[in-house]
């Protein structure tokens, strides 16, 4: 593989700041990567500082040893000069009907039990019929949702899911600390975390969200109970992925699952 190119063009300013970005997000200095890379740590120093320009296929490995994700590595190819390798379709694009019909029996294989698919801001993209009914009991007891909803803005709003969480509290934190956590993990933690900026303006946020105490912080499933009227409904969720995707907003989708804790919430839905 060719370690480097000639410099030219107007892109490597941008390409040595992104990657250096990356690399101090992994916390590995120069000599580090350099070794895991199987290249030197000046030229490392040189692609950081513009003085040497990456082919493109050390754009790739470059990105393959960060452990970026696929809208990372696009990224990087842009900000070196190079046409973005993964696709960033919409849902509706004829080219994701695979995926779509793939959700879709996901959803619909989770009946009579609610399940939803949102992206990784958390926006609600897809949702069974069992969501969708219950979201429209929310409504009749007062809830409002726009649209698109958001799921953690809805939670943390009075005049969203708030007032249904009957251990809102924990919940929220929970759910604050998560979004937190994802994004220093993620490609963008160089970037302001605009969705938790935003969550924290909503009023009555606790104030401790990030010292709070939260069990199971990284246990695959959530309980919380859910109040809908005189009706009481035990329920834990899990969140799964779409397992290598090719296309930026497929491997953004969470699919989210909900099931009833105790036989009094499974009659709720199966009636």
């Amino acid at each position: 593989m060719a370690e480097h190119l000639e410099l030219t063009g107007p892109h490597m300013s941008a390409f040595g700041t992104l990657f250096r970005e990356m690399r101090q997000g992994k916390r590995l200095s120069q000599m580090d990567f350099a070794l895991a890379c199987e290249v030197s740590a000046k030229h490392i120093s040189f692609l950081e500082t513009g003085r040497s320009q990456p082919s493109k296929g050390m754009v790739l490995h470059l990105a393959q040893m960060l452990q970026t994700d696929l809208a990372g590595t696009n990224r990087l190819l842009s900000a070196a000069g190079y046409s973005q390798v993964y696709s960033d379709q919409d849902l509706s694009a004829p080219g994701m009907a695979m995926i779509r019909e793939a959700l879709e029996h996901l959803l619909q294989s989770h009946l009579p039990y609610p399940a939803v698919v949102f992206d990784h801001e958390y926006y609600l993209v897809m949702a069974n019929q069992a969501m969708q009914e219950m979201m429209v009991r929310m409504v009749e007891l007062g809830a409002q949702f726009p649209a698109p909803p958001n799921f953690l803005l809805s939670l943390l709003d009075s005049t969203g899911i708030k007032p249904f969480v009957g251990d809102w509290e924990a919940m929220a934190c929970h759910m604050l600390q998560r979004v937190y956590q994802e994004h220093l993990s993620g490609p963008y933690r160089d970037q302001p975390n605009r969705l938790l900026e935003k969550a924290l303006t909503v009023p009555g946020v606790p104030q401790n969200w990030k010292s709070h105490v939260v069990e199971n912080l990284d246990y695959p499933a959530i309980p919380f109970t859910l109040n809908l009227g005189d009706q009481q409904l035990r329920i834990f969720s899990t969140i799964a992925t779409i397992g290598t995707p090719l296309d930026v907003t497929a491997q953004n989708l969470r699919i989210e699952h909900f099931f009833p804790m105790d036989e009094s919430s499974k009659d709720y839905w199966r009636a």
